[in-house]
């Protein structure tokens, strides 16, 4: 019986090949003057071999329609395909993301294969070549645009349950990318604070493990910001407990400027004690650090915002360096606000320590403020309790460039004798008439002083009168006093 040969095409004829006898199939060779198959010869011979002489024609029909014309040492296609929105799969274009794959060529933005151009389900120049990189279009998703023209993927965000925020990548990295940008953060604001519990705990799950890095990020901090207002207690929890895996990392973002409005809003989301044991416990910590920075306001909330017994711990470590941070740029600033706040025990506890090291405040350049802001509280028991702390020393902090204003802010309150301070300076009065700072002091006693104390002044300058003279601070005196 004969069977159908098979039938070789070519672009200008089709020719009909003579029946060949089965049992003689397995043999066959080809004739250099036959037209050469569009197949692979060695994978014909190798699925003949495996039937013996005498196979049945349905047989040999089925194998042959297993045949492939696909040549196997094209690299198989990647795993992450992006369609051009076609239902069909047979029909429509396939792109796969081949950005370092084997054989794309980079420079040309093409993928090239060594089976002379068979991608897929046609020839490869029907495909459009794929942009080198990804970048944002107008749809506000990442995608592959050539040319702005419709070649994009993921339209808007949260679509299809909140799919379209993965954008074929792992959602933890996709999500935080997101809140990186300018314009996507913008809108994952937008619908975190629209959004359903559905939708928070997908952007949670995303950001989750990368909130130390967000918090410090221009653009993500909002995002995060904007999601601990909607997260639930547990959800807090979990952000606390990343967040102070790493003590010194946590400082370090309190430090940051941006970090640091990150880490406040997280305390006005704090819903347990636990949790707020657990920051307050870290901040106290890097608090010696903290007052040193323009950032200090993350202690100050903690002193404003959560009950004196769970910063106890806070406000000790404040206590025991209060002069190492009155001397401070910025610790002596945050002092102040500390004894602005309303919590009693807070600003008592500073208060002693202050009065405690007032020699060294007050002459300092930061520290001077310190104390000088505490007069200004007006309160006469902590003005008695400076005066008597610093009685001995008004001759030498009148003679500090910085203190000596100290000294004239006390001359000056109504409610205090000034004699306790006159009499103190005029232990060192003949030096202080030619002091540059001195005479300024001795210039404040005179205008507060009584008649006796004044006659006592007055007998100590008509007795310098001469050196004064000759001593431009000295003459200053002089010319102030009409003398």
């Amino acid at each position: 019986m004969d069977s159908s040969g098979i039938n070789n095409t070519n672009s200008e004829s089709h020719e009909e090949q003579n029946p060949t006898p089965v049992n003689q199939l397995g043999a066959t060779q080809l004739q250099p003057s036959q037209p050469q198959p569009n197949y692979s010869r060695r994978f014909l011979d190798e699925r003949l071999s495996r039937f013996p002489s005498g196979a049945d024609l349905q047989t040999l029909e089925s194998s042959f329609g297993s045949l492939s014309v696909a040549d196997s040492s094209v690299p198989p296609f990647l795993e992450n395909r992006w369609t051009n929105g076609s239902s069909s799969s047979s029909s429509s274009l396939q792109y796969q993301e081949i950005n370092g794959a084997p054989g794309y060529n980079a420079d040309a933005g093409r993928y090239r294969n060594p089976n002379s151009g068979v991608f897929r389900n046609g020839n490869s120049q029907d495909v459009p070549p794929l942009s080198r990189g990804r970048h944002w279009g107008s749809n506000n998703g990442l995608g592959y645009v050539r040319n702005n023209s419709s070649w994009k993927n993921n339209q808007g965000f949260l679509n299809n349950h909140d799919q379209s925020l993965y954008f074929g990548n792992p959602r933890t990295r996709s999500i935080a990318s997101l809140a990186k940008d300018q314009s996507s953060s913008a809108e994952l604001q937008r619908k975190i604070s629209e959004g359903s519990k559905e939708t928070i705990d997908v952007v949670f799950e995303g950001v989750i493990f990368h909130v130390c890095d967000l918090m410090v990020d221009p653009y993500g901090h909002h995002v995060l910001r904007k999601l601990m207002e909607r997260c639930s207690s547990e959800q807090i929890s979990q952000i606390v407990d990343v967040i102070t895996q790493q003590q010194f990392g946590f400082v370090k973002i309190c430090t940051d400027p941006v970090g640091a409005l990150a880490v406040k809003s997280l305390l006005r989301c704090l819903q347990t004690e636990e949790q707020v044991l657990r920051i307050v416990g870290v901040v106290s910590l890097g608090a010696l650090l903290l007052t040193r920075s323009s950032n200090a306001f993350v202690i100050l909330q903690c002193f404003k915002q959560f009950n004196p017994s769970h910063t106890r711990e806070l406000l000790a470590v404040i206590a025991q360096n209060c002069l190492q941070i009155a001397t401070d740029e910025y610790g002596c600033r945050m002092l102040q606000q500390c004894l602005e706040t309303g919590c009693n025990v807070v600003k008592q506890r500073l208060i002693q320590e202050i009065i405690a090291n007032a020699l060294r405040i007050c002459a300092d350049s930061y520290g001077n403020y310190v104390v000088q802001y505490l007069l200004e509280l007006g309160d006469p028991n902590v003005t008695v309790s400076l005066i008597k702390q610093l009685l001995g020393n008004y001759a030498f902090l009148a003679r500090n460039k910085f203190a000596s204003h100290v000294v004239q802010k006390f001359l000056k309150i109504e409610y205090i004798d000034p004699s306790l301070i006159v009499y103190d300076l005029l232990k060192d009065i003949d030096t202080l008439l030619l002091d540059p700072f001195g005479n300024y002091v001795i210039q404040t006693a005179w205008f507060v002083c009584k008649d006796e104390l004044r006659m006592i002044l007055m007998m100590h300058i008509d007795r310098n009168k001469r050196l004064m003279r000759c001593n431009m601070y000295g003459n200053k005196i002089l010319e102030r006093l009409n003398l």
